[in-house]
């Protein structure tokens, strides 16, 4: 088997350091109790485009014109650019970000058609950076040209500063300064710590690393919107639900048939991610989420109306518990909600908790540096199972979800007939 590694052309490595010095009253940035708590590994996203049209923009140029950007870019994004220092604070030392050029010998559909994450994914990201403790800087990022003229923009940041909302706004605001270096500056805070005041002894935090497990497998499947539409129309029809989400629905249908891949029915935990933008501002930068639990005690419960109708339930009352919360009274807030989806999790084995989150509706198809919109945005697999992530599908029509399941239990999901009736492998772009 050929290795990955052997399609690289050739590497080079830049550290890209703020263009301005960051004043020293800024030099000290500390971390809020929700940095503190999650883990430190780095978040990836990549965004793929076709041979850019106009000859102007050879990979030389691209290059330049990303780092400059970027350059820019961390001066407002200062604390991206300096040191973590014991999971108190950022030493907003201006250390910089580091940036690699590679050149790869294959096309980019030898990625971009394979129904599987092959390994040949990595090679759009930082060499063990993804979902990685990186021993380098916060922000990690990378330019591929593929031997078609194809290109990849990816960038890895350190979960410490930015949940996936802030890496989405740093590279939405590294896209606009790209495309154009008089954009208007972005305007962000870096406020966790009003909201979610920090703790001096990190020894008491919980720990919420779940680790790797090397028996999984990661599937890419599409839904289509007509299969979506179905799903819905089961699903309000058979809970009373108004208007199910298209990942409501998809959440119940793979939770249901991924439990059914793993045997006999056993109780299980589904754990969601939701973002607290708002109640705190839209451009509050660094880690602003909690999650809740639903539960899936009986057979009965796994049926998709039922799945959905505790779905929005659950939701609707930690919305309601966020209504109107002051900046003083949400962290109290979060906490007890954290704290009773912890308690929930005491109860079951790691096997029997499936996760969720999701990027749909975050406009990834609209990133443009200035040669093009994204013909694909991706993420890489964290190697952890029961683990599922939603995101926009290519042509806006439908949606595409990141599966990962022990890999006995993928070859019976991947081969569910209820699931290839609304969704398919992603092939083709």
């Amino acid at each position: 088997m050929v290795s990955p590694k052997s399609h690289i052309v050739s590497m080079s490595k830049k550290i890209i350091k703020p263009s301005s010095p960051t004043p020293s009253s800024l030099r000290h940035h500390n971390l809020s109790f929700l940095d503190q708590i999650v883990s430190p590994l780095h978040n990836p996203l990549a965004f793929f485009y076709l041979k850019p049209e106009n000859s102007s923009y050879d990979i030389n140029h691209i290059s330049t014109l990303l780092q400059n950007s970027l350059a820019n870019l961390l001066t407002s994004y200062y604390p991206f650019a300096g040191t973590c220092n014991d999971n108190i604070f950022i030493d907003c030392n201006d250390v910089g970000a580091e940036f690699f050029n590679v050149q790869l010998d294959i096309p980019i559909s030898e990625i971009l058609d394979h129904p599987y994450y092959n390994d040949d994914i990595n090679l759009v990201y930082p060499q063990g950076c993804p979902w990685n403790t990186y021993d380098g800087t916060l922000v990690v990022a990378q330019l591929t040209l593929f031997d078609c003229g194809g290109i990849a923009v990816s960038v890895c940041i350190s979960h410490k500063v930015a949940d996936a909302y802030s890496v989405i706004k740093f590279i939405t605001d590294w896209a606009n300064l790209t495309r154009d270096s008089s954009h208007a500056k972005p305007s962000i805070l870096f406020d966790g710590t009003s909201f979610f005041p920090p703790v001096t002894d990190t020894s008491t935090l919980p720990d919420f690393d779940v680790g790797n497990d090397g028996n999984c497998v990661t599937r890419l499947f599409h839904f289509s919107s007509s299969g979506l539409d179905k799903l819905k129309i089961i699903a309000a029809a058979e809970s009373g639900v108004e208007n199910p989400s298209r990942v409501e629905v998809a959440t119940a249908l793979i939770h249901k048939h991924a439990m059914i891949a793993s045997g006999s029915f056993k109780p299980s935990l589904l754990c969601h991610i939701m973002g607290l933008r708002p109640p705190l501002p839209l451009n509050s930068i660094g880690n602003a989420c909690s999650f809740f639990v639903t539960s899936t005690q009986t057979e009965d419960d796994m049926k998709l109306s039922n799945s959905v109708a505790v779905l929005r339930k659950s939701k609707e009352q930690l919305r309601e518990k966020l209504k109107n919360v002051t900046q003083s009274d949400i962290f109290f807030k979060v906490v007890e909600i954290t704290k009773q989806g912890a308690e929930l999790l005491e109860y079951v084995s790691k096997d029997d908790v499936y996760k969720c989150s999701s990027l749909c509706n975050f406009g990834l198809y609209n990133m443009d540096f200035g040669w093009g919109k994204a013909i694909r945005v991706s993420s890489v697999s964290r190697g952890v199972k029961n683990q599922i992530f939603f995101m926009d599908s290519p042509t806006g029509n439908g949606m595409d979800v990141m599966v990962t399941l022990d890999e006995k239990e993928m070859e019976i999901f991947q081969s569910d007939k209820v699931i290839l009736e609304y969704a398919s492998p992603v092939v083709k772009m």
